[in-house]
């Protein structure tokens, strides 16, 4: 291998830089790239300006400082050499990118940082001879291979992570119990909100591993009266709903689907919990039916809450991300990609119509045979 290449990744996600490196590192890469990350307006332009070669530049779309055209025009006037790639955060990559002087577009997901890795191999591997514009066919073989990637990335990160976690808490516990007395006032409210931290991102990495254990495991499929399902949830969040007031309505009887139970209980429980953490100062209504479309089942979950504004509304679905009306709201952006994944387990689909004020319509599909149950 010849020399390595420099990528410089222009973001402000830790995470999109962590998942980068690990991909480089698990195409057997990564010592032939050095990958340096900018997530500021001076990093950026401290690394633009150095004397530092860098043979690809990659712009993330979703910058505080600047839009993303901004960037690229800055890059490809003082960094002409360099093959330009744009992480897209909407699901279709930009095509009016491709005329500003960006050689690639990748969705901002798990297949497109798949994509973009093959893309610095090929260049770590002196393969030049590929087209730098967007081949269908190579995102598609991307959008493949997401998910097998995607379920051993998220497990081996969130396994990895267990135990330095674990060892923080016990020394955040030790700390509390015996210098309790010398922290102070100051310093133990310093030391509750690293606990309630550390306890937040153990929920996330139990959310990780519920998501990978997903992706690796076949619906154990059982009749299931969803009716029962619902009563069911009714009844653990019965005290809450009673507090605030709030009712669930069943509109019409629901069918029998042969599917996992424990899966679909666990949907029910993150749609009707969503409904009851996002409620509006109106009182909450939230409304249940079903009906039947061809050969698939469509499950309707409806609130008078606060609503998804357009643009969240095709990213709540991915890991981590969360509405940007969620911010105040306890939660680690994990349930309705669970979600997801359960539906899609089942070989149905889900999505949500809403609009921001008025509440929302989350819908899921469960494909059954005439006589599947």
């Amino acid at each position: 291998m010849n020399a390595a290449i420099h990528v410089l990744l222009v973001s402000a996600s830790v995470s999109d830089e962590t998942v980068l490196t690990t991909l480089l590192a698990r195409e057997q890469i990564g010592e032939g790239v050095k990958l340096s990350a900018a997530a500021s307006a001076q990093a950026f332009y401290d690394a633009l300006y150095s004397e530092q070669s860098y043979e690809i530049i990659v712009v993330d779309d979703r910058q505080a400082w600047s839009d993303w055209p901004g960037i690229i025009a800055t890059c490809a006037k003082n960094r002409p050499d360099a093959l330009l790639a744009l992480l897209s955060s909407v699901e279709q990559p930009q095509e009016s990118a491709l005329s500003q002087g960006v050689a690639a577009v990748y969705p901002r997901n798990s297949a497109g940082l798949i994509a973009l890795t093959k893309l610095v191999g090929k260049l770590a591997a002196q393969e030049r001879g590929f087209s730098l514009r967007q081949e269908t066919d190579a995102f598609d073989e991307a959008e493949e291979a997401a998910e097998e990637e995607r379920g051993k990335l998220v497990y081996a990160v969130s396994h990895d992570l267990q135990d330095p976690l674990q060892l923080a808490r016990r020394y955040a516990d030790v700390l509390n119990e015996d210098f309790e007395d010398a922290l102070g006032e100051s310093g133990a409210k310093v030391l509750d909100h690293l606990k309630f931290n550390l306890g937040r991102t153990q929920e996330m990495l139990d959310e990780l591993l519920e998501y990978s254990r997903l992706q690796h495991s076949r619906p154990e499929k059982e009749p299931v009266d969803f009716n029962d399902l619902l009563d069911e949830v009714t009844a653990l969040y019965k005290i809450t709903l009673d507090e605030i007031g709030g009712s669930i309505i069943r509109q019409q009887s629901l069918p029998t689907l042969v599917v996992d139970r424990r899966q679909f209980l666990r949907v029910f429980q993150n749609l009707i919990g969503n409904a009851i953490k996002f409620r509006s100062d109106r009182p909450l209504h939230i409304a249940v039916r079903a009906q039947r479309v061809r050969n698939e089942w469509r499950i309707g979950i409806k609130d008078n809450g606060i609503g998804i504004s357009e643009e969240d509304a095709g990213q709540i679905f991915g890991m981590f991300e969360r509405g940007s009306a969620a911010a105040d709201y306890p939660g680690t952006g994990m349930g309705l990609a669970i979600c997801k994944r359960i539906v899609q387990n089942h070989g149905g689909k889900i999505w949500v119509r809403s609009s921001f004020g008025s509440g929302s319509v989350f819908i899921f599909s469960v494909p059954q045979a005439d006589d599947a149950a």
